[in-house]
């Protein structure tokens, strides 16, 4: 695994799985791969079930297991699509956002112990390099679904 990718996937894991497991205690039942279902259905915004499975790597049954254990937890729903409904697109629901916006408290101690921690001028570039990522990202991410 290429260096980068590594480090930005363990910082991803890590603080998805602190989020959950910190505002719930059903959310212990979540695994690595629940997580990234939730966050590629959160940032695609009503991704397509197929979209999913391609962007994860995960094969249809695989994927439609994942979405059932997230639908009973009552994170994600589905919605058929308003020009063709044989299609089938995936949203979370008011209770995932709201779990994400209760751990304001962890963000703010850990923006803190950044401040304290890293220099004024290498925090600067920190942020923006993440920015700048996050938006490559997405451009490469969503050209190739």
């Amino acid at each position: 695994m290429i260096t980068l990718q590594k480090s930005l996937t363990n910082l991803t894991q890590i603080l998805r799985l602190y989020e959950h497991r910190q505002n719930d205690p059903d959310f212990e039942r979540l695994g690595a791969i629940d997580v990234y279902y939730l966050e590629a259905i959160y940032q695609l915004k009503e991704p397509k079930i197929g979209m999913i499975s391609r962007l994860l790597d995960q094969s249809t049954p695989n994927t439609n297991y994942h979405i059932k254990k997230l639908m009973k937890m009552g994170l994600i729903e589905k919605r058929l699509d308003d020009v063709d409904r044989r299609v089938t697109h995936l949203l979370v629901t008011d209770k995932y956002r709201q779990m994400l916006e209760t751990n304001e408290e962890f963000w703010q101690r850990l923006e803190t112990r950044l401040e304290d921690e890293i220099a004024p001028k290498d925090l600067a570039i920190f942020k923006r390099v993440l920015r700048q990522t996050t938006d490559i990202v997405s451009e490469e991410g969503l050209d190739e679904l």
